[in-house]
């Protein structure tokens, strides 16, 4: 299938959001549930995804400028067998949604006993107090809501197909600070189970893993290192510079979390490192580490991130306050 992403020298990026057209392409193709809303939907998928504007022109949905309502109407047409795809432009617009999902979406199966799947759109925009903030975490908090930041097009578009599936409530996040020139050859190719090339849904709670030395049967590692989002390809280089065996984790999805992956490998290295692009208190990290200390005493826990504070409106200012390579390399060699 051709790519759906028209050329737009606006974009920072598209890479990302040319998968996830074509994961709602094929979704709607398969399925006539599913339908997008948003403010600007007819727009955005006219520059975003031709392809779905020219087949399913019907069930594209422009709302008003009303986050709350738009959810709260979607969680109205989920009950009626639709599945609705809601894209809330921003992050940050996410702040005025939070009774429409937590009070309702969330807690919909819950309440009504009623089957129903809908799949929040947003993006972690960069630069700007009200339009750069990452409310992940808050999110995850959240019982009743899936959170998902896939790193690649490859995992994007498997976890997307996995979303407009899976019964209940999937806030899925693109995150607009991965540029298209840090994305490697094969995370361009779509997988399932593992195997690059093949086309089909990514299973949630499925960490990847970045590095292969582990393959080769050269066990335990010297440190286990998390990422997500805009902070796995820093990571990962820094992670190929260093000595020593580390075995890294793309998370992917922060709730439900591969406690699997995370346990199995902490075991073996008694050392755990978490890189996040979120303010790091009281985010996903926190939460990781924590639970770590209580489970696994003895083990040495880590967490780098964000500092807790307003964004800037200079994007190159906003870029300053995620880790460095430099903070990294110091994480995962200075134990002493």
């Amino acid at each position: 299938m051709p790519s759906l992403v028209k050329s737009d020298p606006f974009l920072r990026n598209h890479l990302i959001r040319d998968a996830i057209g074509q994961a709602l392409y094929e979704g709607m193709r398969d399925d006539s549930a599913i339908h997008l809303f948003g403010e600007g939907a007819e727009v955005k998928v006219h520059y975003d995804a031709p392809q779905i504007e020219a087949d399913f022109q019907d069930r594209i949905h422009t709302l008003p400028i009303s986050e709350d309502g738009n959810t709260n109407f979607a969680v109205g047409a989920s009950l009626l067998g639709v599945k609705p795809v809601v894209d809330v432009i921003a992050g940050d617009f996410l702040y005025r949604t939070l009774d429409s999902i937590a009070n309702t979406a969330a807690k919909l199966d819950f309440v009504s006993g009623v089957e129903h799947t809908i799949v929040i759109r947003a993006e972690f925009l960069i630069g700007g107090p009200t339009t750069g903030q990452r409310p992940e975490a808050l999110f995850a908090h959240i019982p009743g809501l899936r959170v998902v930041v896939p790193s690649t097009p490859r995992d994007a578009y498997g976890l997307m197909h996995t979303a407009l599936h899976s019964p209940g409530v999937t806030l899925f996040f693109e995150d607009r600070m991965i540029l298209d020139e840090d994305i490697e050859e094969d995370d361009l190719h779509f997988h399932l189970g593992g195997a690059v090339g093949s086309r089909g849904p990514i299973p949630f709670a499925s960490a990847y893993p970045r590095n292969h030395w582990w393959k080769e049967g050269i066990w335990p590692p010297d440190v286990t290192v998390l990422a997500y989002g805009v902070m796995r390809e820093r990571t990962e280089a820094v992670v190929r510079s260093v000595e020593g065996k580390v075995d890294f984790l793309d998370l992917r999805t922060l709730y439900p979390l591969d406690w699997t992956a995370i346990r199995s490998s902490v075991r073996g290295s008694k050392r755990l490192l978490i890189v996040e692009p979120d303010v790091a208190y009281g985010g996903v990290g926190a939460e990781i580490v924590a639970t770590i200390a209580e489970e696994m005493p003895g083990v040495r826990v880590r967490r780098l991130g964000a500092p807790r504070a307003t964004i800037p409106a200079s994007a190159s200012l906003h870029a300053q306050m995620l880790p460095t390579s430099e903070e990294i390399a110091r994480g995962i060699t200075d134990w002493d």
